[in-house]
């Protein structure tokens, strides 16, 4: 721990004075110029990041060991200056000194002109995929912005809730309701990328109604701004450009859709909505990035077909949709997720089909983790209704010992990601079965149970604490 009554300097020439070192060898020793260690010292002339981190380097310290002092030192003791502050800032995020950085982001806020400045800052740090340390300034910005209905402020939000989503549903509503009010005022480009994070964020929260509206809104903007792209009578006023082609997110609207209505149950609806993105015959762009996406979509339409087919109780397809999934790795758990809910509905067997992807099912229940484009909070929450599902399967066809490791597989998961619904569900079937368990399945399950009621405990006191 640094005394804090020292400065860097005072460290400098106490280490100076204990291995008895001149100024021009520590100089010679760290790689710097005599004379700008010399001013450094007698208070003449600040330090730079870089050579802070070379005279570290010659100390035999830990990298970062002297950013708290360098902190307070550039921003209370003297003019912050951004040539110094911005190389400092993004060092603290490559050395995950992030206290360090909430520190100094909060010192600086005081100046709003440094606003914009920072806002760039985060952008590098988010698209580096440093996102805890985007993540502390985009919030610092964002507070600082709080009564603007400026652009900037709907950016910072649109990256905090990027940025904030994990496997807790729980958190990941709180952030779906703190960033929905802002999404109309981001640039129209950006709001179809927005849009689309929303929808299924929304899906996985099972918010169909909510997932359902922004999806139509992305549809919607997403074909002014292609009508407007290509009005050849009058040219269009220049947008910025999502991320990916304006159709794809008109068929992405119409895929997200029919996913919606599929998990509502209704085949007929989502047949209807995998017949839009299906005809293509609308698009014009025929160069190669739009040719990929134009075959993705008929891969997916015709995935789907199969698997909404399936779902009406139409059994004949089954063997010809698990041919078509076992060649796309990406798509198998999802896949298996729909076909273990369609063989309780309507009760056929699925036994050599199960067998078949056994060690993905468990190599996926031990490791985690996203599936294709499936980022890691939406598949765990499917998973573990996937599980759920396999459990009471194996359960009816009286394979207890099976089916109990699934229900207490997804029960676990459940706990983990705060799936309350489906602990409900995990723990009812258990109860109903109790009589049948294992002495060591009733272990692990009294076990995960006394973690949901000390998590719930925890949470009520913490709230009464706090009332």
């Amino acid at each position: 721990m640094i005394p804090t009554d020292t400065t860097i300097s005072t460290e400098l020439l106490r280490y100076l004075k204990k291995e008895n070192l001149s100024i021009s060898s520590f100089a010679n020793k760290s790689r710097i110029n005599s004379g700008t260690l010399s001013r450094f010292i007698k208070g003449q002339q600040p330090l730079s990041v870089s050579n802070l981190d070379l005279i570290t380097e010659a100390m035999n310290l830990e990298e970062g060991y002297f950013y708290s002092l360098y902190a307070n030192e550039c921003i209370i003791q003297s003019s912050p200056n951004w040539r110094r502050l911005g190389p400092f800032i993004m060092r603290c995020a490559e050395l995950d000194k992030l206290k360090c950085l909430d520190h100094v982001i909060g010192m600086m806020m005081d100046n709003l002109t440094y606003s914009s400045l920072l806002f760039d800052s985060a952008e590098a740090l988010y698209h580096k995929g440093n996102l805890e340390a985007a993540l502390i300034i985009y919030t610092k910005v964002a507070e600082s912005e709080k009564h603007q209905h400026a652009e900037r402020l709907a950016l910072c939000q649109y990256r905090i809730f990027t940025c904030s989503l994990n496997s807790n549903q729980e958190n990941n509503l709180n952030c779906t309701i703190q960033f929905e009010t802002y999404v109309k005022r981001l640039p129209e480009g950006v709001q179809l990328d927005a849009l689309k994070d929303l929808a299924n964020t929304l899906v996985s929260l099972r918010q169909w109604n909510k997932a359902k509206y922004h999806t139509q809104e992305m549809g919607r903007i997403s074909r002014v701004l292609y009508a407007q792209k290509h009005n050849q009578t009058r040219p269009s006023r220049k947008h910025t450009q999502p991320a990916k082609p304006l159709f794809g997110y008109i068929l992405y609207s119409d895929l997200l859709l029919g996913s919606i209505a599929a998990d509502n149950d209704d085949y007929d609806q989502a047949l209807y909505y995998l017949s839009c993105y299906e005809d293509q015959s609308w698009i014009i762009e025929s160069d190669e990035t739009a040719e990929r996406t134009k075959e993705q979509f008929q891969e997916w339409a015709r995935g789907n077909r199969y698997l909404y087919e399936l779902m009406k109780g139409n059994i004949e397809v089954l063997e010809p949709y698990i041919e078509y999934i076992s060649s796309r790795e990406n798509e198998v758990l999802r896949a298996l997720f729909k076909v273990i809910q369609a063989a309780n509905m309507y009760h056929f067997e699925i036994e050599k089909i199960l067998e078949r992807f056994e060690s993905l099912i468990t190599d996926h229940l031990q490791r985690g983790g996203s599936i294709g484009s499936y980022s890691e909070h939406i598949i765990d929450d499917r998973f573990a209704n996937f599980l759920t599902d396999l459990g009471m399967y194996y359960i009816r066809k009286e394979n207890i010992q099976k089916g109990s490791k699934y229900i207490l597989g997804s029960l676990d998961l459940s706990y983990k990601i705060n799936n309350v619904t489906n602990i409900v569900r995990c723990c009812s079937t258990i109860e109903h079965i109790r009589h049948k368990l294992s002495h060591s399945d009733l272990q692990n399950y009294a076990a995960i149970m006394k973690e949901v009621y000390y998590r719930n405990e925890k949470k009520v006191n913490g709230t009464i604490t706090h009332s």
